[in-house]
């Protein structure tokens, strides 16, 4: 019974693979180089990150992904270089990948302008011996293993200062057919693809420097093509930046699969909603963990989503830092 639900799982998440192709954090807001490959180098340090994202506990075949990260400014500060490695696992299907980045940053009076481009090479694989489905599959896409090789690349545009930034950027440049590939998913041809995708993110920290609480708002919006209604999916963040050392914040995620009591869909139903927490036990060590409830329709079959993260930054140039800083806004 488990292998036939995680094969039913596997399955509705090859339908969804449009509106949700590549693993969705929680805690981006921590570590922008998951969305954008210009972010390299903006904590001014070596800044390394490790994530683990556990997605709708209790659901068998449900996603669950790891990702390290690594990124930082060279010695001419113009120049910053990053490096992600990950492993999401969903249904019978695993991907590991290896995404090196590179960013040039132009410095505007007190901000800084950035071009990122990343390389991505992705291994995909799929154990479908695991399954077990009715005879009357349509096609032959659980019968044999999958191997596949998919690589690709991104552009991304960051401007930043001590309070603000936005960015924008196409983590997928190259859109690739997995049908092209294999012969066996021509069922799945027009799903079973990578596809372009866009992402825009602003946010602001309210506060003076000394104050004891500061306030950050920000926003994330996603377009890509096959999203439900064509509308955009969007992140709507507010954090408050206790005594510069904790960050308690919470968010809303839209175009989930919600509908009205009359059974009529919502173009912004909401998806689920985010709360979490990230602590500087030290200048250079943090700890972060976040919690998503589920709001689809999706909710009575999962409780939850639960996100961990650990950072640490290495100092290479501790002449930059007259005082000790104890949080990074962004």
């Amino acid at each position: 019974m488990k292998k036939i639900i995680a094969a039913i799982v596997l399955l509705t998440c090859m339908l969804g693979a449009r509106a949700q192709q590549d693993p969705a954090y929680s805690m981006y807001v921590f570590n922008g180089q998951f969305i954008n490959p210009a972010y390299s180098g903006s904590h001014e340090v070596v800044s390394l990150m490790a994530i683990y994202r556990q997605q709708w506990v209790g659901l068998d075949g449900a996603p669950s992904t790891g990702n390290i990260s690594l990124n930082m400014p060279l010695r001419r500060e113009q120049y910053a270089i990053g490096l992600m490695v990950s492993n999401d696992k969903i249904g019978l299907g695993n991907t590991f990948s290896f995404t090196p980045s590179f960013a040039y940053r132009i410095k505007i009076k007190k901000s800084k302008l950035c071009f990122g481009l990343q390389g991505s090479f992705a291994y995909y694989y799929r154990n479908n011996s695991k399954s077990e489905l009715p005879s009357t599959t349509p096609d032959a896409t659980t019968s044999i293993n999958t191997n596949l090789f998919v690589p690709n690349v991104g552009f991304g545009i960051y401007w930043y200062g001590k309070n603000y930034f936005v960015g924008a950027s196409v983590p997928h440049l190259m859109p690739s057919s997995l049908g092209d590939k294999v012969g066996v998913l021509s069922y799945n041809s027009v799903l079973a693809r990578v596809y372009n995708y866009y992402v825009f993110t602003a946010g602001y920290v309210v506060g003076k420097d000394n104050a004891s609480v500061k306030f950050k708002p920000s926003i994330l919006m996603k377009w890509q093509q096959g999203l439900p209604n064509n509308i955009p999916q969007f992140d709507l963040n507010l954090a408050l930046l206790v005594i510069n050392r904790m960050w308690i914040g919470a968010s809303v995620r839209t175009s989930g699969n919600a509908y009205t009591a009359s059974g009529a869909p919502l173009k912004f139903g909401p998806e689920s909603l985010a709360g979490y927490v990230q602590v500087r036990v030290t200048p250079q060590l943090q700890l972060a963990y976040s919690y998503d409830a589920t709001l689809s329709n999706l909710r009575n079959a999962n409780s939850g989503t639960h996100e961990i993260m650990l950072g640490y930054d290495f100092w290479y140039n501790k002449r930059r830092f007259v005082t000790s800083r104890y949080v990074t806004y962004f």
